[in-house]
């Protein structure tokens, strides 16, 4: 008698169910997107935002080989366009939207051991220069370009009448941050080989969050395509609702605040 008279005070009621949504988006978002998940998640608590940063194209790739992402954050157009288009279209109608926007810089590196080209060089044009020996570059190759920034790269350098004359000096990395990295210790493995980096081309923000490098020339925005961070939900999301939520989080006075003033993304 004294367990069943317990058992009316036992709770029964299921444990509060988490909401996974699955977030696929440049690796130049990262640190903005990581401390927007903080905030999102504090006033969220039955949200679990799971992130998958990368190249552009390496994530397009990922979801057209079927990636659980229910939210795509490209950092240009033509990723995303591929999953807009598509028959039938694989974003949720009426979702996409611009985040953000970025610029392109050219970098040097500032710890000890500069070489007397990266010190002397200040600006794009300077990339011909014979002491300028290998150029960080994100892999702009395929269709669409693995690496945005190395596609804007690419047009800024065309835009100055310089690509070909650079090209020999110019190693694709496999994302914008490796390009960062590749400039920060003034090297890159390319085939099994360390090549000598003097400079490389990054976001603006990327080169914000590093005292290992400084920005010596910003790209004109009529040199490129415009440099945006479009994004789109999923028609194959399970979690429809919450992925408007996010989007609309992304867009709201709080994220906003991050992007621009913490990490210095331009609000489209």
């Amino acid at each position: 008698m004294t367990l069943v008279i317990g058992l009316q005070f036992v709770n029964f009621s299921p444990a509060s169910s988490v909401t996974t949504l699955n977030v696929y988006a440049a690796v130049s978002l990262t640190n903005a997107l990581n401390s927007i998940k903080t905030q999102y998640q504090n006033a969220n608590p039955g949200v679990n935002v799971v992130y998958t940063f990368g190249a552009s194209g390496t994530l397009l790739s990922q979801i057209q080989a079927g990636a659980p992402a229910d939210i795509f954050i490209s950092a240009a157009t033509d990723q995303i366009n591929v999953l807009q288009n598509a028959t039938p279209s694989k974003l949720v109608a009426g979702s996409r939207k611009n985040v953000v926007k970025n610029s392109l810089v050219l970098i040097v590196p500032t710890t000890p051991g500069v070489s007397a080209g990266s010190a002397a060089l200040t600006s794009f044009n300077g990339l011909v220069n014979p002491n300028i020996t290998g150029i960080a570059i994100g892999d702009y190759t395929g269709t669409p370009p693995v690496v945005p920034a190395g596609n804007y790269a690419k047009q800024v350098l065309t835009s100055r009448g310089i690509f070909t004359a650079v090209s020999p000096k110019l190693y694709r990395a496999s994302n914008v941050r490796n390009v960062l990295t590749a400039v920060e210790n003034k090297t890159i493995l390319v085939g099994g080989v360390n090549k000598t980096i003097s400079a490389g081309m990054v976001y603006k923000t990327d080169a914000a969050i590093s005292n290992k490098v400084r920005v010596v020339d910003i790209a004109l925005t009529t040199e490129s395509n415009p440099i945006v961070y479009p994004l789109g939900i999923l028609t194959r999301t399970t979690a429809l609702s919450t992925a408007q939520s996010f989007s609309n989080y992304l867009s709201g006075n709080t994220a906003k605040n991050i992007f621009k003033n913490n990490y210095g993304f331009v609000l489209p």
